[in-house]
């Protein structure tokens, strides 16, 4: 799990997500930064199906608008199961996503489970105090929401993985099993894909742009993701 930035953890209830039921929290962003995962205190009853997890940028009224900047799907049953299992749990976003300073954003849960008895239970307290966001709700799949004076469980994570912008040319270079070694140029200008397959040895970036977290040239020991304009690294 990466570092803690924005966080709210009272509660003295739940709300059940279940099919057109859908939750959602706003939070104000500490900082920017690269939002890895969000962890929320929550159990579930029965077989929720498939739980969605995603964030999206807010309105101005403190619901989510447009489409989600970063989700992600599991098994519902893959869930702590009862009341008595509540739990925090993360959920790591398909691709990580860079969030603005002093901005706010929306998370929002919904599954495929068709009732009360299959559901999710997002825990939360019905007379908030997080100065930064409110708890919403749907009752007909986003289409429209009641913003209330509660404030749901979560907490949100940036890597502990350093990154690059991918702007202008760059050279990577893979060390494979053996001497075997691979280098290319890619210019970040439109559309493209990335593949590398690495067995062992160090990856080694260079003539890569200054920015957050950025290195003229430097080995690395891990390359874990490219995603949202960004590669995402270990630290040799």
């Amino acid at each position: 799990m990466g570092a803690l930035q924005d966080s709210y953890e009272p509660n003295d209830s739940r709300y059940q997500a279940y099919g057109a039921r859908w939750p959602a929290q706003t939070f104000v962003t500490s900082s920017a930064y690269i939002i890895e995962s969000v962890e929320l205190y929550l159990y579930r009853d029965g077989d929720p199906g498939t739980v969605t997890v995603s964030l999206y940028a807010a309105d101005g009224a403190h619901k989510p608008t447009g489409a989600a900047l970063a989700t992600m799907t599991m098994t519902g049953t893959d869930l702590p199961n009862g009341s008595g299992a509540v739990a925090w749990y993360n959920f790591v976003f398909d691709t990580p996503y860079a969030l603005s300073n002093a901005t706010e954003y929306v998370i929002v849960v919904h599954c495929t489970g068709v009732n009360s008895s299959n559901d999710v239970n997002w825990r939360y307290k019905i007379t908030g105090a997080y100065a930064n966001g409110t708890f919403a709700y749907s009752t007909d799949s986003g289409g429209s929401w009641a913003i209330t004076v509660s404030d749901a469980t979560f907490r949100t994570y940036s890597p502990s993985a350093t990154y690059v912008d991918l702007t202008g040319t760059f050279d990577v270079a893979v060390g494979m099993t053996g001497s075997l070694a691979v280098s290319t140029a890619v210019e970040l200008t439109g559309t493209f894909t990335v593949a590398i397959g690495v067995t062992a040895g160090a990856l080694t970036i260079s003539n890569l742009p200054t920015g957050s977290g950025g290195v003229g040239e430097a080995t690395k020991t891990r390359l874990i993701s490219i995603g949202n304009n960004r590669l995402y690294y270990e630290d040799a």
